[in-house]
């Protein structure tokens, strides 16, 4: 996550893309590169960083890592977006970040060298009068630059990344950054470090997931990355790997060459033969060769164990929805949900997490501050697949769609192994102050040092009100942002106004034992196919928006979710829902008796009702039946 500490404000700007930081990819030098800008991290966007005054500029970066020890500094490529108005362009090493007094300024005062430079736009390249060999104490590598005058053109800069690494940025300027200063945890450099002496067929194996899953009885794919080491980059890669006993074998040529850049990384994948044992399995993977060349690098192997089920889990994914009435393009995710409910209806789960415009315009569906949200969320509307995958509620990886793609992004979701079964049965009380729900847990293999819990989460459908508050605002209105959207439930938005009025919202989170530290924790020794049973209880009284205001307009339309969580790393394992409260009969759940009794109601057009109308009703009973009604 990007802290918000000092000198943000100062520092961060508009980010102007421009270089690509990899442009050197074919380096026929046949150097390693030493760069922070890799293609990956928080963003993974390029842009300019300074503060808005004439003033002189040092920036450095620090290398410390032991895989560079021994190799030669022969070269420094500094990014420059305009020499517009600069000049006396320095590179220089060394050990530690210095200053010193010259005619009453503070100067960069390098211990190593520094080296004079011809200004240039673009991609400078200087190489050094006196190659650096890297020891074990590690280096400081920077350029330094004048502003004769400040202009628009000039005013930031410091090209960076938003990927962020230790040692990354250090600045000190004439005025603003007074003494030397770490913004490491902000943003990175783009600078390049030419190496000599680094191997030139190279690269390492990293694990693809914290943790691997398969069945019995069929071939599973399994995901690793290739991270290049060498100064060659990596065109293709010949690998072998032990599983079960045997040894086998494999080559995958890449269709985008990974470049001479240290660190890069793309995926490839193997298939792990059929066996018909549940069990733990090691697979030991090792790359052997790089561009048809042995392997260089000590690093290039790796062990990882493999769960192997005899039945897989059904995965239901989970999609948290951030919207807010206030938000002009929130109606997308009120229709993705409202589409996926119609398609998917036993399997789909959503949970909607309203947001106030402010104190004085409140969403009166809103029960928690942005702050507490489980995800990151960087404005509305916004939308995860399994606190692991942003998405748009509607066009799934395309925010921009037309048409739904929501349900191809959570199909891939749910394709995707899951390590445990649950499920998930409710009730109300029998004065309805209170709904009960329990969860049960299960894992077809036992596991040692697990971190496995379950969030619950209070559900209501059929919310709706006459405030100004329920109005949702809508973009869409009039066709101002498209005609042509796929969906039916678009419609009532494409020819509404600019606030659509009367609206029924359903999937809407309003309480969580996230909230009230009563999640249920799993032992860390898990047991094979135990059933494990886990309580939850929401006291209906307190459950109030953030205006204070009770939120439960009706207890039949309650439902509750059960969310399996990986602690390791804050991701759903798998997630169950209940019935809506009013159509169980005492504790039902997912994997309830079902009877013919109506559970959905939806017009011609795909919009859900709370009951028939007058004409054609589409009605899906419980049992999976769907039928059409007329009421006269």
């Amino acid at each position: 996550m990007m802290k918000n500490n000092r000198f943000r404000a100062i520092l961060m700007a508009v980010l102007m893309l421009g270089f690509v930081a990899n442009a050197f990819a074919g380096d026929t030098a046949a150097r390693l590169v030493y760069s922070l800008d890799r293609g990956f991290g928080i963003t993974g966007s390029r842009g300019n960083v300074g503060t808005p005054l004439k003033q002189d500029y040092d920036v450095a970066i620090r290398i410390n890592d032991k895989h560079f020890v021994g190799m030669t500094i022969a070269a420094v490529r500094v990014p420059i977006d305009t020499m517009r108005n600069l000049s006396g362009l320095k590179v220089w090493l060394s050990k530690e970040l210095a200053l010193e007094v010259v005619d009453g300024k503070k100067v960069n005062k390098p211990d190593i060298l520094s080296q004079d430079a011809e200004m240039g736009q673009g991609w400078v390249e200087v190489a050094l009068d006196k190659p650096y060999t890297i020891t074990d104490e590690g280096v400081y590598v920077g350029y330094s630059f004048n502003m004769d005058e400040m202009d628009n053109s000039n005013r930031r800069p410091v090209r960076i990344t938003t990927e962020l690494h230790e040692g990354g940025l250090f600045m000190h300027t004439s005025r603003s950054y007074r003494s030397w200063t770490d913004v490491s945890d902000q943003c990175s450099s783009t600078m390049q470090v030419l190496l000599d002496g680094a191997p030139k067929y190279a690269a390492s194996v990293l694990a693809g997931s914290t943790s691997y899953f398969g069945a019995t009885g069929i071939e599973n794919p399994l995901t690793f990355y290739v991270e290049n080491h060498g100064a060659a980059g990596v065109k293709s890669i010949d690998y072998s790997f032990e599983y079960n006993g045997n040894t086998y074998t494999g080559r995958k040529k890449f269709s985008k060459a990974l470049s001479s850049v240290y660190g890069v990384q793309t995926s490839f994948e193997i298939d792990l033969p059929v066996v018909d044992k549940k069990d733990y399995y090691p697979v030991e993977l090792k790359i052997t060769k790089v561009n048809g060349n042995d392997n260089e690098d000590a690093e290039g192997q790796l062990t990882q164990q493999v769960c192997i089920f005899d039945k897989l889990p059904k995965h239901r994914a989970l999609l948290e929805e951030y919207t807010g009435t206030w938000c002009g393009y929130c109606p997308r995710g009120y229709v993705g949900l409202a589409a996926m409910n119609r398609l998917y209806p036993d399997d789909f789960i959503a949970l909607s997490y309203h947001n106030s415009e402010s104190e004085r315009k409140p969403d009166p569906m809103e029960v928690m501050p942005g702050s507490d949200y489980p995800s990151n969320i960087s404005g509305f509307p916004s939308a995860w697949l399994d606190r692991a995958y942003e998405v748009d509620a509607y066009g799934g990886f395309n925010a921009s769609s037309t048409e739904l793609g929501i349900d191809d992004a959570w199909k891939a979701v749910c394709g995707l192994l899951a390590e445990a079964n649950i499920d998930v049965k409710a009730e109300l009380n029998a004065d309805k102050t209170a709904v009960e729900a329990k969860a049960n847990v299960s894992f077809p293999l036992e596991i040692n040092n697990a971190r496995y819990g379950v969030e619950f989460v209070l559900v209501a459908d059929g919310l709706t009100g006459t405030a100004d508050g329920w109005n949702q605002k809508n973009y869409y209105a009039k066709g101002k942002n498209g005609t042509d959207f796929s969906e039916p439930e678009f419609e009532q938005f494409v020819k509404g106004d600019s606030y659509v009025s009367g609206l029924v919202f359903d999937d809407v989170a309003v309480a969580t034992t996230r909230l009230t530290g009563e999640n249920q924790y799993l032992p860390e020794a898990i047991e094979e196919d135990k059933v494990y049973e886990l309580p939850a209880t929401f006291q209906l009284a307190k459950v109030k928006n953030t205006s204070g205001e009770n939120i439960v307009q009706n207890a039949d339309n309650l439902r509750v979710v059960a969310v399996l969580i990986d602690y390791n790393d804050g991701t759903v394992v798998n997630a169950a829902k209940t019935l809506r409260l009013g159509e169980a009969t005492g504790i039902k759940g997912v994997n309830a008796d079902e009877d013919g009794k109506p559970v959905e109601i939806y017009d011609l057009s795909g919009r859900r009702l709370n009951s028939m109308q007058q004409g054609l009703n589409i009605v899906k009973t419980a049992d999976g039946r769907t039928s059409k009604i007329i009421v006269k």
